[in-house]
């Protein structure tokens, strides 16, 4: 199954857009809340009141992230999806690349591909550029 892959350039610097992807405060700022993050190899995190859990993998600020996903209504057997971020300083801002992959099906992958745009990098973009 193929991997969920998006790009995006945010008018923010990078130690913004990473705060944005790691700290429980900023993710809130634009996520809402409540919000549980531990940015550390091996830390937890919960967001959506605890809808999507996981585990930080590899934590390289600020320009690597990557962590377990999963789904509360997933089924009990099915394995944690993937996700990678990638961050790039640019003279304009930071460039971002999404990963998202390991989806125990094509519907979660679908579900996922839009809510990625939806939930996640428009309003973080939003966010992010109109606190610059």
């Amino acid at each position: 199954m193929k991997a969920i892959q998006k790009k995006a350039h945010i008018a923010a610097p990078i130690e913004k857009v990473w705060a944005a992807l790691t700290s429980a405060r900023a993710i809130e700022g634009w996520m809402g809340g409540p919000i549980k993050s531990n940015p550390r190899a091996g830390g937890k995190y919960a967001y959506f009141g605890g809808e999507t859990t996981g585990q930080y993998t590899r934590v390289d600020k600020p320009t690597t992230l990557e962590y377990t996903w999963r789904q509360a209504s997933w089924q009990k057997d099915w394995a944690d999806s993937r996700v990678r971020w990638t961050l790039k300083a640019t003279k304009t801002g930071t460039q971002l690349q999404l990963t998202h992959d390991h989806f125990p099906n094509q519907d979660e992958r679908d579900g996922h591909a839009e809510g990625w745009d939806v939930y996640w990098l428009e309003p973080m973009k939003t966010r992010l550029e109109a606190n610059v």
